[in-house]
């Protein structure tokens, strides 16, 4: 499937940092040189976590970034889902996120990315129903999404939608006619390939790539999608050469 959206410039993309193995800084410089302006921040990774960061470190930290011209695009809470109905686990998971969503206000009321548990027939269970209700309150009040990368996409009001194309393709789905179904909703919106070799990857490998990389930038801008797309480079063999094939495909 294929859409058609007027010429103009592709979101930009942030590119997410867990994937990097470097220090915070150090990452933040060498992504600045590549022309990256955005940063996609996991909020598990030590020393970036809330209870590392009190009121002076996040200060620093978005000083750190504005000296470099750069803002943090989200903050990824990957927490298993099934941790959110375990009962040796919930509480402290729903806790981790509602800290998680407090420090993406200080970040700019930037996006928080997860994933909800979905029960045998794809919807939420009833365990996860006061989970839900946690998160969704600290939204409204906060002003930040919460993007639930969870399959398939949930009714709700107020929790948003994430979309990875490597999960959608696994599925054997198109990521671009999901971003035209819940535009709407789409809080969080990723990049990366499922090559051919069922791995995931960067974008615009000529020989595995298996994501249809206009349509989806088309679609996105059928969306009206206004965020960052985050460049996601967990998993991958060689992220930073990764980083700059998939910039170049981005842009083409």
């Amino acid at each position: 499937m294929c859409y058609v959206a007027a010429v103009i410039p592709p979101p930009p993309l942030a590119p997410t940092i867990a994937a990097l193995d470097l220090p915070p800084r150090e990452a933040f410089d060498r992504l600045r040189d590549r022309g990256f302006r955005q940063v996609q921040v996991s909020a598990l990774a030590p020393g970036l976590r809330p209870r590392d960061l009190g009121r002076s470190a996040r200060r620093d930290l978005l000083a750190t970034l504005r000296r470099r011209e750069m803002v943090v695009s989200g903050l990824d809470a990957w927490i298993p889902a099934a941790h959110f109905i375990d009962a040796a686990h919930a509480d402290r998971a729903v806790a981790v996120v509602l800290e998680i969503i407090d420090l993406a206000a200080d970040f700019g009321a930037c996006p928080v990315s997860l994933a909800l548990p979905r029960d045998d027939d794809g919807a939420l269970p009833a365990a996860a129903g006061p989970v839900r209700e946690a998160l969704a309150e600290r939204s409204v009040a906060t002003g930040v999404a919460v993007a639930d990368h969870g399959r398939p996409v949930l009714v709700d009001d107020v929790i948003g939608v994430g979309v990875d194309p490597a999960a959608w393709l696994a599925d054997g789905a198109d990521p671009a006619a999901a971003i035209v179904a819940h535009g709407a909703r789409l809080a969080s919106a990723r990049v990366v390939d499922l090559l051919t070799s069922g791995m995931r990857g960067p974008i615009g490998d000529p020989a595995a790539a298996r994501l249809d990389v206009a349509s989806y930038r088309a679609a996105l801008s059928v969306a009206a999608y206004r965020g960052a797309v985050v460049l996601d480079a967990r998993q991958w063999a060689d992220p930073w050469a990764g980083l700059v094939q998939s910039a170049t495909a981005w842009t083409s």
